[in-house]
């Protein structure tokens, strides 16, 4: 075979598996690495995410001083994911390894976390759950460590700015958006740290200020500057290459120019899911699906997944994402991720009968998961409004509407209301057909929620109850944070989708991320990691269950393929 290049492991993507198998591998002795991505900016949706990592009995937990043991984190991993659907082997590895990677990448390079001492597991009334410090976010930092590399990192989300010029952490975005007490100190602290930074903010829009996925995927690519380990962008991983039944080789698209890289020791592939391939999602996904509702990198088309069943490999979970309702005004790049205004109190989502879907301020997975079970061709689920009033306009962030205080409705674009995204209206029964909602059912809908907002009960659906339901709450409202009246005019529907941020279905991989035939069989040379994988928490038991296992299975590749023990790093 008359290869381009050559190199001891090639690594197919630049989000957190990616880069977390590089450090670790070159760490292992395997120096002669390669990291290939197919856009011109590294990071991939790892990098606009929110950056956290579901990690148990983690080193940040520990000099915390929380509670916890390896063997509530498998008591709640039983309790969450039901038998069968992930096989034992790769959750006892990752309870085990988890800490170990973490130790590991502490110890060794720039990656820092913070731990999340009040966000709770999403599965927070189920037993070995915990309230806090399980998961981390990454620890803040500024783009100079990069270099010119700065330049090509993938900026955060656009819905984690503030004013689309300070990004915000996890917890910085709890206590604004919310407006929780401290608010005004915490905002004017970091305005002050973002104007007094005069040099730089002459010169460029946003701060450099670097936090949530960003900030994660700067540390470990701060970490491979330390290393000098390449990284080609605009790099088009096309198919792998087989010889005598193992891996040898991929074909990458660079630039003009295809390119043929031979490896010595075998191909990572960590190049995402395939949530923006419709045929795809019409393939494998529930329905309703479509593309423009995923709030993940337009680049993630499935090509890891297409290339190992090309080759012969099994998959898992195919009928799976990582579910969260998205909304996305006009003028929005991309879809935003329905999260903390769903959850706060004086609104209700309901569908076209004006009926309520579930509980709007369980964790995002559990909704939409009711969402797909309701839906059918008899009671469709989409579309569906999120409902509120004027106080909660007032109080509020709400998708890309600021709280009226600040930009009253003469602010807001008009394109908001003529494309469909925003009704107003001055009744609930006007608002219903304004929207296109059934009258009758939404005002039945609005007075119950009322009652529930006087009792403090949701006799429907619970909301509330959780202790992860009142994490994005306003504990404020009494009796109930979650549940405030929706009584104040003018009302307001905004549409929201069933969207996800990632499919979660991909290539079977051991306990070595190393990817599987359907007879079981290992297929030499080629491993796989984050969302081109089949999950391992695809439950979704906490902040950071997609990110956590990249990392933690990129670490256990990075082992196999360099030869190191199994407890290296321990």
């Amino acid at each position: 075979m008359n290869a381009n290049h050559t190199v001891d492991l090639l690594i197919v993507g630049s989000g957190n598996g990616a880069l977390t198998a590089a450090l670790c591998a070159y760490e292992f002795g395997v120096r002669d690495v390669l990291v290939v991505e197919k856009t011109a900016q590294y990071g991939g949706t790892s990098a606009t995410s929110g950056g956290g990592i579901w990690i148990p009995c983690n080193r940040y937990a520990r000099e915390a001083g929380a509670e916890d043991s390896l063997d509530a984190a498998r008591e709640y991993l039983r309790a969450t994911i039901p038998a069968g659907l992930v096989p034992p082997a790769l959750l006892e590895t990752y309870v085990v390894q988890g800490p170990r990677m973490l130790d590991f990448l502490h110890e060794r390079t720039r990656v820092r976390y913070e731990s999340l001492a009040h966000y709770p597991d999403y599965w927070s009334f189920l037993p070995g759950a915990r309230g806090g410090h399980r998961s981390l976010e990454p620890a803040p930092l500024r783009s100079d460590v990069l270099g010119k590399s700065a330049a090509q990192l993938r900026a955060l989300h656009h819905m984690m700015w503030l004013a689309d010029r300070i990004p915000i952490k996890q917890v910085e975005a709890q206590v604004l958006m919310a407006q929780l007490p401290g608010w005004r100190s915490l905002a004017g602290n970091l305005l002050w740290e973002y104007v007094s930074d005069l040099g730089w903010w002459l010169r460029h829009k946003r701060s450099r200020r670097l936090t949530n996925g960003s900030a994660g995927v700067a540390r470990l690519r701060w970490s491979m500057l330390d290393r000098g380990l390449p990284l080609w962008l605009e790099t088009a991983f096309q198919s792998l290459v087989v010889q005598n039944g193992r891996v040898v080789g991929a074909l990458v698209q660079r630039g003009a120019q295809k390119s043929l890289i031979h490896v010595r020791r075998g191909v990572i592939l960590a190049a995402g899911g395939f949530e923006h391939n419709q045929a795809m999602r019409e393939q494998y996904l529930p329905k309703p699906t479509r593309t423009e509702w995923s709030a993940a990198l337009a680049s993630n088309t499935g090509d890891a997944v297409r290339a190992g069943l090309e080759i012969g490999a099994d998959v898992r979970l195919m009928d799976g994402a990582w579910w969260c309702s998205t909304m996305r005004a006009p003028d929005d790049p991309v879809p935003r991720l329905a999260i903390m205004e769903k959850s706060y109190p004086g609104n209700c989502v309901v569908n076209r009968r004006g009926a309520r879907i579930a509980n709007e301020s369980q964790n995002y997975m559990g909704y939409q998961h009711e969402f797909f079970r309701r839906h059918s061709e008899a009671d469709p689920q989409v579309p569906s409004w999120m409902v509120f009033d004027a106080r909660f306009r007032r109080t509020y962030y709400a998708g890309p509407l600021w709280p009226s205080r600040y930009k009253p409705d003469w602010m807001v674009p008009k394109t908001y209301f003529s494309s469909g995204f925003l009704t107003k209206a001055d009744s609930i029964r006007e608002l219903a057909q304004r929207a296109g909602i059934d009258p009758s059912g939404l005002e039945r809908t609005i007075a119950a929620m009322n009652e529930y907002a006087r009792t403090g009960k949701d006799l429907e659906f619970g909301r509330g109850d959780a202790e992860y339901d009142r994490y994005y709450a306003d504990p404020t409202i009494k009796p109930n944070p979650c549940l405030a009246p929706i009584a104040e005019a003018p009302f307001y529907a905004m549409r929201i989708d069933p969207g996800d941020f990632g499919t979660h279905g991909g290539l079977a991989t051991d306990e070595h991320a190393r990817v599987l035939r359907p007879d079981g069989s290992v297929i030499d040379g080629i491993y796989a990691v984050g969302n081109c994988a089949g999950a391992i928490l695809p439950t979704y038991p906490g902040p950071g269950a997609t990110l956590g296992p990249a990392m933690t299975f990129a670490w256990q590749a990075a082992k196999h393929v360099s030869g190191a023990a199994d407890d290296a790093g321990a």
